[in-house]
């Protein structure tokens, strides 16, 4: 039975680590991914800072072409193309959503700053997990193997934030997926 538990929003879920925001992070890709939404993320999720209010945006393209009958009637469609992708844009200048945002290898930082330089080098693919929460439900987005395939616009405008918007093309896993959506279920009263 559908009930409104079953409306949800697309929340962040913060974390409780003092310190730590908590809700969008990048992992090696060789790390153990959660396969739910309670798992605890491993020691090398490195957190990305806060992300904009337009929150995290998931789009798919599938391409079909028909397979048409004498009487020139669709009769099947197959799949030609199928990509997914993921937009979502990072606020916080932190050393991890820097390397997200440039790669590894193109930021440094000192105990006095944080050296940033822009190449046409390649940025690695790597895992992407961004974790929700409305009410009591959570949700977890885990991207397995997500490539950077556009960057925004830098702007540098007195009186606004410096976006960091990225949009991640889902490379299929070791299962060919490319996305895994976690949703807990409702939690239900027990029977007396």
């Amino acid at each position: 039975m559908t009930t409104t538990a079953d409306v949800l929003i697309g929340a962040p879920e913060r974390s409780t680590e003092e310190g730590v925001v908590g809700y969008a992070y990048t992992l090696p890709r060789s790390a153990a991914l959660p396969t739910d939404t309670t798992t605890a993320l491993p020691p090398t999720a490195e957190d990305l800072g806060f992300v904009s209010e337009d929150g995290l945006a998931i789009s798919t393209d599938r391409s079909v072409e028909p397979i048409r009958d004498w009487n020139l009637d669709d009769v099947r469609l197959l799949l030609t193309e199928h990509s997914a992708t993921i937009t979502f844009t990072i606020i916080s200048w932190t050393v991890a959503g820097l390397k997200a945002y440039f790669g590894d290898e193109n930021v440094s930082e000192t105990d006095e700053e944080i050296v940033v330089k822009i190449n046409g080098r390649d940025i690695a693919s790597r895992a992407w997990v961004f974790n929700l929460k409305d009410l009591d439900r959570k949700r977890r987005v885990v991207v397995p193997n997500g490539a950077i395939s556009s960057q925004g616009e830098i702007t540098f405008v007195k009186g606004e934030n410096t976006p960091l918007e990225i949009e991640l093309t889902a490379l299929v896993d070791d299962l060919g997926e490319k996305i895994y959506i976690y949703t807990a279920k409702e939690a239900t009263d027990p029977v007396v």
